[in-house]
């Protein structure tokens, strides 16, 4: 039962993956949050990414996860369609997000 809960609400495919690392690095302090509150919910933040990673998860896992980040948030307001459209893949890694970018280069 736990399993089909958390394939429900814990989806691991890029864009949920995405959203958590966005999250994450969007994180600021509120203006009268102590830091002690601050530190709970970078915890929580941190243990919901930890969550979504599939089972061999490596160092070279998160540099292409980064630098496909890099990628897709360096894009303006004008490719939002082709970011959903990425966003939907089953798996995202630099490689594919670069080809990505190249068709769409050459379908605009």
């Amino acid at each position: 039962m736990w399993d089909a809960l958390q394939a429900v609400h814990q989806q691991k495919i890029p864009g949920t993956c995405f959203n958590a690392f966005d999250d994450f690095f969007a994180l600021r302090k509120r203006p009268e949050e102590s830091l002690s509150s601050l530190i709970a919910r970078v915890g929580t933040l941190y243990a919901r990414i930890k969550d979504l990673r599939p089972p061999a998860y490596t160092l070279d896992s998160l540099d292409q996860e980064l630098a496909c980040m890099a990628l897709i948030c360096a894009l303006p307001e004008e490719y939002s369609h082709f970011v959903s459209a990425l966003m939907l893949q089953s798996t995202l890694d630099k490689d594919a997000v670069v080809q990505a970018f190249i068709q769409e280069e050459n379908n605009r």
